[in-house]
Parts: structure tokens; C-alpha cells; sequence
């Protein structure tokens, strides 16, 4: 099959690809905006109120705390990952070899910090981009739980690289 330069520099492949990414986060956000109206319990829906509940606990040998999550795609060389985080909690300083990663934040307050960066506070529609190789890690801060969603483009066998635990002072500062 050939491939067709447009005007814009993209071939018809990336540009399809592009634009069934952006139907797909649009989809994803649509459905988060018509969440249902739920109880509130520090600052996020209940469970029964979330379109796609985390209910499995993530492991503890890549995460401090309570973190719960829910796997939505994790086939072919896209995973899709719903997160929350439970005050204090967090997952490990990590990256993602050759793959971005984008964070939506649906909910809540966290924190995130790039290697090397000053860690910031994020806030319910706040969108992440983590560029490839970007060692960083993100979790919720000691008064608010946050629900997030991850999509990660990786090579099948390794979505991401686990470093070590962010410290209680790196959390702290």
C-alpha cells in the first residue's frame, strides 16, 4: 500500500493513527464528564460512581500505599490504566522505554514530578504528558485521594521501567 504525504508533514498512517488517538481520548473524556452524581468521600466519587472502578490492589512491590487500579486495554502495544491513589500513596520513580505517556487527572489532587524537576500539585483536568525515557512518578497528596488514567504506548513485553521507592522526604518536599 502507499503512503501519501499531506500538506502537514504526516503520512496517511501517522495521521490515522493520530486522529483515531484523539477519538479515543475524546470518548474517554466525554464519558468522564457524564459520570454519575455520586457521594463524596475525600474528594472523589465513590466507587459506584466511577465509570471504570479500580478495585484491584496495585502491587506494593511498585507502589507506596493504597493504590487500586484497573487495566482497560493493555493488548497490542497501547495500555490503558485507570488509577486511585488514597492519600499519602504512590507509585515508584519509573519510566517508560521509548513510549510517551499522557496522565489525566479525573479527579482529586496528586502530585507528579519529573528526575530532576520540582514536584507539582495536579488538579482534576489536568492533562501529563511524560515524554519517552522520563524517569518520574506521581501519587496523591496526604489530604485527597486522585483518580487518574494513564495511556501508555510501550513495546509489549515492557511498559514501564520500576526504579526505586520515592522517599518520605522526596514526597515531603
Amino acid at each position: 500500500m502507499m503512503e501519501t504525504n499531506l500538506s502537514n508533514g504526516m503520512n496517511d498512517r501517522s495521521y490515522s493513527r493520530f486522529f483515531g488517538f484523539v477519538i479515543v481520548m475524546s470518548a474517554v473524556l466525554f464519558s468522564f464528564s457524564s459520570c454519575l452524581e455520586g457521594k463524596k468521600e475525600e474528594g472523589v466519587k465513590t466507587a459506584e460512581a466511577l465509570i471504570f472502578p479500580a478495585d484491584a490492589k496495585a502491587s506494593s512491590e511498585y507502589n507506596t500505599g493504597d493504590v487500586y487500579v484497573s487495566l482497560l486495554k493493555e493488548s497490542g502495544n497501547t495500555m490503558i490504566a485507570h488509577f486511585i491513589f488514597k492519600p499519602y500513596s504512590r507509585n515508584f520513580w519509573h519510566y517508560h522505554p521509548d513510549a510517551e505517556q499522557t496522565l489525566l487527572v479525573l479527579d482529586g489532587e496528586g502530585y507528579y514530578q519529573e528526575e530532576g524537576g520540582e514536584k507539582r500539585v495536579i488538579r482534576k483536568g489536568d492533562v501529563i504528558v511524560t515524554p519517552p525515557n522520563v524517569c518520574h512518578w506521581n501519587g496523591a497528596t496526604p489530604g485527597s485521594s486522585i483518580v487518574c488514567m494513564t495511556v501508555t504506548e510501550h513495546a509489549i513485553e515492557n511498559h514501564a521501567v520500576q526504579l526505586r521507592a520515592v522517599t518520605d522526604k522526596e514526597y515531603a518536599n
